[in-house]
């Protein structure tokens, strides 16, 4: 193999690479009301789904559900939030879960030499599903939206439950670190 194809080829790895570890992490966003005083927040439950026999109301298949809403669960322990089955809570939590297909663009030359650069450039296409897990916060005696959370990343189709397990961990663990705000005003 030549200097240069193995240039070339060294560099369209290194690219990859870069383009493919960017797009696993995750990003987040919160807001909430700042008129709420979240220190009053005691006690959760989870939303009623309005039709059950809705397939997967929650943007997310029965699998996932379930392990995103154990992860919210423990999350909210670990804060000190108590989970009532019924009865009169403080809160209520719910969550939905979106995706939409999306191509990346990485341009990058494909040579070099002693007087500068030479050959040409090259533009690799990247095809990806990005997921947004979006976590809702209400207030259950007012029934008005307390406070969001919300995180985005590239979904991994081929990962397996236990690395499911861990990014749906560290995803809500990221949602969930400004959880809660702080006091009125502040």
């Amino acid at each position: 193999m030549g200097h240069a194809v193995r240039s070339r080829t060294v560099a369209a790895a290194f690219v990859a690479a870069l383009a493919m570890a960017g797009c696993s992490s995750f990003s987040y966003n919160h807001d909430f009301d700042p008129g709420v005083d979240f220190s009053k927040y005691k006690s959760y439950v989870w939303i009623e789904i309005a039709d059950p026999a809705t397939p997967h109301p929650r943007g997310v298949n029965e699998l996932i559900e379930k392990r995103i809403a154990a992860t919210i669960d423990e999350t909210l322990a670990s804060k000190g939030y108590t989970k009532r089955q019924e009865g009169p809570a403080d809160f209520v939590v719910n969550f939905v879960g979106t995706t939409q297909e999306k191509i990346d663009f990485s341009t990058y030359y494909t040579g070099w030499g002693y007087y500068g650069w030479y050959g040409g450039t090259q533009v690799q296409a990247y095809q990806y599903t990005e997921g947004t897990l979006i976590i809702d916060i209400l207030d259950a005696h007012t029934k008005g939206l307390s406070w969001r959370g919300t995180v985005t990343g590239t979904l991994e189709p081929t990962a397996t439950p236990e690395q499911r397990n861990a990014r749906i961990a560290t995803a809500v663990a990221g949602v969930f670190q400004r959880f809660p705000p702080g006091p009125p005003g502040s």
